[in-house]
């Protein structure tokens, strides 16, 4: 066998390695990610005045034309103690009114996580991965930008 190809061969076969052992730290970090929103360990109380939503796994679909939506909306989701697993855009780019899909036996933690992402419409919706908890639809009617989203001197970013 001549060098060069053994050469290529042997870089073939390191990259091969490098994107298995990637592939498998990337699926154990999720795995472990999702665990540890499933079972949280004691954090900081209401009494402290932070608001947290526990066991929350979401995907962001941007329903509009507005650039970054899904990703603000996650930025804030985020602040609340929300896992957001996947951000993309949803197959229409016209939606008018937000939408949060939810496990139809979690109707009480999709309500407060409406109230968070300030989404008026709910629809349970059986499907999910078992994984999974909701899957948010932005449409034009999201406000934005939101308070934490706007600096100290009352201009928008």
């Amino acid at each position: 066998m001549k060098k060069s190809t053994q050469i290529i061969l042997g870089s073939v076969i390191a990259l091969l390695i490098v994107s298995v052992i990637s592939s498998a730290a990337l699926s154990n970090y999720r795995a472990n990610r999702i665990d540890s929103i499933l079972n949280p360990k004691p954090s900081a109380s209401a009494d402290d005045g932070i608001v947290t939503i526990d066991k929350m796994v979401v995907t962001i679909l941007n329903g509009t034309n507005r650039e970054g939506l899904g990703t603000r909306l996650a930025s804030r989701l985020e602040t609340f103690g929300v896992f957001v697993t996947k951000i993309d855009n949803y197959k229409k780019r016209n939606i008018a009114t937000s939408e949060l899909l939810y496990k139809p036996e979690a109707l009480e933690a999709a309500t407060k996580l409406a109230q968070v992402a300030g989404i008026q419409k709910l629809t349970p919706y059986p499907a999910f991965e078992a994984d999974e908890f909701a899957t948010i639809i932005t449409g034009y009617d999201l406000p934005e930008p939101f308070p934490e989203q706007i600096d100290s001197t009352g201009t928008q970013p």
